[in-house]
């Protein structure tokens, strides 16, 4: 059996040539196998070897007796014994998980956390084919693709599998011929767990159709994982070439086969989605509404026109910036905007004006005695409306910011300069037909600077 885990170690590159491997030993059959296996080719590999050993208290004394067990294997191989321990049921608690999920969780930061702590190149864990079933029959009742299907990993970062290829038979037949001492854990025949429901329950009745379903289960998994490694990979070059940052094109996502549409959503999410949050998305991106937005676990999905984006800050209401009422002379800094207004009077002067053709529309100037009352510059209000230089009839300002297809949510920061009659210009976008001024008139400069 040794021979095939490493035959199997060595096919993923999975042990260092030096250093630490921090093993992780709950004290059950399993885990000591694991132990005994590395402890044995720890010497012809070279590398160090490390106990980590997680107490969920979960069983109360029995907990502390399989602490206890690991720690004395640990002090008569003179093994490094690290030990952590919590509390399962509160965490599950706070953050809205089950007690499975959340002792995983716990563990594995442990883990981690001690791998660092102690700088080892990897941490073993002692899953087997049995588990991997489990895995991939746990994954089908929630819903899966290739990817839960496709069982665990055996390299995952820092986390190696060095037994996935061997049944627990296997491991059984091992320390019941090396006298390897183990500890029970009492839970494991009880159907308390979802896991458990699976291991006692449906593989002995999938194992009476094929008494070699584990085997069976493990080669289906590295079928599966070659797949998605691949169709994943697409998926990649599609994000690379076509999106930036958390957005893509709406349509040319739409039009992608499932398989890679679905792999690009997921990974642009940086988030685990659902089929149907999927499909939800997809219909998005073909919908006729160029703003609609959809909520989703943790984030938000909206349309950009064209695009389509992701976003995990929460759906927020418009946020407007206060009025600021310009005088002559004066400069104000907008923080929200990024961006700095100047107010100025002078003489117009026609001949240099023209030559800047302020097609740009980051500075205006209006005839000062044209001005209604008080000018000033704020966000948009609803009613809104200008008449544009050089062009007829009125448009209201939402009207003009979806033909200059202006998202949604940046209509509410784009500067408006009005009086008391109403709109005179648009930051970036054009002025008025009103106050216009001719040469050596007096003038309202109203200046944008980006900061």
């Amino acid at each position: 059996m040794i021979n095939k885990i490493l035959e199997y170690i060595d096919e993923y590159e999975m042990l260092p040539t030096a250093g630490f491997v921090l093993v992780c030993v709950s004290g059950g059959a399993d885990s000591m196998c694991l132990f005994e296996v590395l402890r044995h080719i720890s010497y012809e590999r070279r590398f160090n070897l490390a106990v980590a050993h997680y107490n969920h208290k979960l069983r109360e004394e029995e907990s502390d007796r399989d602490e206890t067990f690991v720690l004395n294997v640990c002090e008569e191989h003179g093994i490094l014994f690290y030990s952590g321990r919590g509390d399962v049921v509160a965490y599950a608690k706070k953050h809205g998980k089950g007690i499975e999920e959340a002792a995983r969780d716990m563990r594995y930061s442990f883990f981690i956390d001690t791998a660092l702590k102690i700088g080892a190149e990897c941490i073993a864990t002692a899953h087997t084919m049995n588990d991997n079933t489990e895995t991939m029959l746990l994954n089908l009742t929630r819903g899966t693709g290739t990817n839960g299907m496709s069982g665990i990993p055996p390299v995952r970062d820092m986390i190696i599998r060095p037994m996935l290829c061997i049944t627990r038979a296997e491991v059984m037949e091992f320390i019941t011929e090396r006298k390897i001492g183990y500890v029970e854990d009492s839970t494991n025949s009880l159907d308390i767990y979802t896991r458990n429901k699976i291991r006692n329950n449906i593989i002995p009745m999938l194992e009476e159709i094929n008494p070699k379903i584990n085997e069976a289960a493990f080669a289906a998994a590295g079928m599966f994982r070659a797949d998605e490694e691949f169709v994943a990979d697409i998926a990649d070059l599609f994000i690379n070439d076509c999106c930036v940052g958390a957005t893509a094109d709406a349509a040319d996502l739409a039009v992608l086969p499932f398989s890679v549409s679905s792999r690009v959503i997921k990974k642009l999410c940086n988030s685990s989605l659902s089929y149907r949050n999927v499909k939800d998305v997809l219909a998005l991106c073909i919908s006729d509404n160029p703003s609609a937005s959809l909520s989703l676990p943790g984030m938000i999905a909206y349309r950009q026109y064209d695009r389509i984006v992701f976003d995990n800050e929460p759906i927020k209401e418009e946020v407007v910036f206060a009025p600021i009422y310009l005088s002559e002379g004066n400069s104000f800094i907008v923080l929200g905007l990024g961006l700095k207004i100047t107010c100025k009077f002078a003489m117009y002067d026609d001949k240099i004006t023209e030559k800047k053709v302020h097609t740009s529309f980051t500075s205006f100037e209006f005839k000062s005695i044209d001005i209604c009352g008080k000018i000033a510059v704020r966000a948009r209000q609803e009613g809104d409306s200008i008449r544009l230089r050089g062009q007829s009839g009125t448009k209201t300002i939402k009207k003009l910011f979806i033909e200059k297809k202006i998202p949604v949510r940046q209509r509410a920061l784009i500067p408006i300069i009005c009086d008391d009659e109403g709109v005179l210009g648009i930051y970036k976008i054009g002025r008025s037909n009103r106050a216009i001024p001719k040469n050596g008139d007096m003038v309202t400069q109203v200046i944008f600077e980006e900061m």
